[in-house]
């Protein structure tokens, strides 16, 4: 039930939250930091006198020069990968940190892709040698990190640091919290939705589809002209799944994601799941995608989408930089089309907070770790990822709207017009059933049955579930 609510919330509010933190104008905090700091006071006390007990009263490391000490840091990315807007950014961050608290070093670990690093974060956070700050995740895939006492709740750090406090998102801490209390901080608003190529569309005189019929007749137009109609790469299998979660809603409606995804109360064996899966499996036949998209990254394909190479591209708004910038106005995004018959609908989107930042509840020095969260989600810090182009999380910043792509523009249209925010699938399910979600995808990607594949979900589940 909690579940659900958070999605019925994220619903309401989540095209709202998307533009006050895009925009340069917000709502005034004033009212609920008051509010905030009055409710913070009844703690301050017994906070004060455990501080000074392990060595970190706030009034010794609130200046420039108290702040000392390494710290470690996790991220995700590479040098190599022009689609990844946050690795640059986080360079710099790290640089202006050292220079702003120069007693103080950040000493960074990075990962190259999402899999690989969920697995080595699970890993190091169990063995007990966690870094201090890390990219992490949120709801299903953060909730075994809080559960198992490895993630430090933020509430010090928002008392400590009230310019940062000043522009949290309450929506997006909501994702990031369990009893009460969050343990990280959202980086991006994110959504999914089909970039295609305007240009590609109008030479092979192909309209935006509106039904999946006209989808898949703009598949096989797209093929006869010697044109890939989706790139994808699932060397990470997860992809593949989205294409998925977006035809289950076409046919089954909301009301049956809440009860089988949010609830957990319906068999992955069910019908609705194996009909999804052959109308997945009939556009896999009439030839969606690039041949070698089993062998290469979601990066990968990314860059080829950027460089022309495809009619469309389903994908995260966190490419809508990448793809601004490499295509300006021939690019453009529509969301999958409804399905005759079907119970859900084209506005009913995939949208959810992505890529939070926490702190190890094993950290030695946390105040030089709440002092570097504090300072990527400043107001200078976030404005600057802003201009990068992407869809930010927080809401109050300041920033240049006019280095704003067409397409960011077009994406904030589209995602204030939602209906509903339907929550990354492999996300709530958690870490262990979520990647196993993605595999089965992946087994019907490589011409599985779906009743078979997603018999061997549910079996799956079950037992996962009831361990």
């Amino acid at each position: 039930m909690k579940k659900k609510f958070v999605s019925i919330l994220l619903t309401i509010s989540m095209a709202a939250a998307l533009l006050s933190g895009c925009g340069s104008q917000g709502a005034d905090p004033g009212k609920d930091e008051a509010e905030s700091k009055e409710s913070a006071q009844e703690e301050s006390a017994d906070r004060e006198a455990e501080e000074k007990a392990q060595g970190r009263d706030t009034e010794e490391t609130g200046g420039a020069g108290e702040i000392s000490g390494t710290i470690t840091f996790w991220g995700l990315g590479t040098p190599d990968d022009p689609t990844n807007f946050v690795y640059p950014w986080m360079l710099e961050n790290i640089k202006l940190f050292e220079e702003k608290y120069p007693d103080c070093k950040v000493e960074a670990t990075w990962v190259a892709n999402g899999d690989d690093y969920l697995t080595k974060l699970s890993t190091i956070l169990a063995s007990g040698e966690a870094p201090d700050v890390f990219r992490t995740y949120v709801n299903g895939r953060l909730e075994p990190y809080v559960t198992a006492g490895k993630v430090l709740p933020i509430d010090h750090l928002l008392e400590t640091y009230p310019e940062t406090a000043s522009i949290m998102n309450e929506n997006a801490l909501a994702s990031a919290t369990f009893d009460g209390k969050a343990y990280a901080i959202p980086l991006q608003a994110s959504s999914q939705g089909i970039f295609y190529n305007k240009k590609i569309f109008k030479e092979c005189n192909v309209e935006v589809p509106t039904t999946y019929e006209e989808l898949l007749a703009a598949i096989d137009t797209f093929n006869e002209k010697g044109i890939t109609p989706f790139v994808a790469g699932i060397s990470d299998p997860w992809p593949g799944t989205i294409p998925y979660e977006l035809i289950y809603d076409r046919l089954n409606g909301v009301e049956a994601y809440e009860e089988a995804i949010l609830n957990k109360g319906e068999s992955f064996g069910d019908e609705s799941f194996v009909k999804a899966g052959e109308i997945y499996k009939e556009m896999l036949e009439h030839g969606m995608y690039n041949e070698d998209l089993v062998s290469i990254s979601d990066e990968e394909a990314r860059v080829k989408f950027s460089n022309g190479e495809a009619a469309m591209k389903l994908c995260g708004t966190y490419a809508v930089a990448l793809y601004g910038e490499a295509l300006g106005e021939d690019a453009g995004i529509f969301n999958f089309p409804d399905i005759e018959g079907g119970k859900g609908s084209s506005n009913n989107w995939i949208l959810s907070y992505n890529e939070a930042y926490a702190i190890s509840s094993e950290t030695k020095n946390q105040a030089a770790a709440e002092a570097f969260v504090a300072f990527i989600y400043s107001q200078d810090r976030q404005a600057a990822y802003a201009e990068c182009g992407d869809l930010i999380a927080c809401k109050n910043v300041k920033y240049d709207e006019s280095k704003l792509s067409a397409l960011a523009v077009e994406c904030l249209q589209y995602m204030a017009g939602a209906d509903y925010a339907i929550l990354p699938w492999d996300v709530m399910l958690g870490t262990d059933v979520g990647a196993e979600l993605n595999n089965t995808t992946l087994q019907i990607i490589r011409g599985g049955d779906p009743a078979k594949a997603f018999g061997e979900l549910h079996d799956y589940a079950m037992d996962s579930w009831a361990q």
